[in-house]
């Protein structure tokens, strides 16, 4: 069972158009509001190892309920060979990723990191709940200026 689980997660990646999300910053005083967001998601580079997410919306304050727009560029990888999935940043151009981390099968619907990927001083850490109606992403970032959550809902 565990074998097909990052085929059936590739395929509901592949028919991903919008999300939700939430950010909290955990840090004492936090540094930033949380945030609620929500856009589309135009699918790019699709092919049968890699999908760009090209994400396009709106964050709001939760107090303050000022708005702003945003664009994120995420790449999914998938390691067919391994039974994997990962994660990468495009904040720099599709030449520069930024690696999030890897994500394993623990349970048919389940992907977690085993371990968090290190950065400088800050670990991050992940995991994705999946079934035929959505994709939950969480990750975290903890370090020494961050304590930060991200969780986003595909579908």
């Amino acid at each position: 069972m565990l074998n097909s689980a990052p085929f059936k997660l590739w395929k509901r990646l592949s028919e991903v158009s919008s999300f939700e999300s939430t950010t909290n910053c955990r840090k004492i005083p936090p540094s930033y509001e949380p945030r609620k967001g929500r856009g589309r998601v135009i699918l790019q580079d699709s092919s049968m190892e890699t999908i760009t997410f090209f994400e396009k919306g709106m964050w709001r304050g939760v107090q303050t309920r000022q708005e702003i727009a945003f664009t994120n560029v995420f790449r999914w990888k998938l390691d067919s060979e391994n039974g994997g999935l990962s994660l990468e940043h495009l904040r720099f151009g599709v030449e520069r990723p930024v690696f999030l981390f890897s994500l394993t099968p623990i349970e048919e619907h389940l992907f977690k990191s085993l371990k968090p990927h290190e950065c400088k001083e800050d670990a991050y850490y992940g995991s994705v709940l999946f079934d035929e109606h959505y994709i939950h992403l969480n990750w975290r970032i903890i370090g020494p200026k961050k304590n930060e959550m991200v969780s986003v809902v595909y579908s």
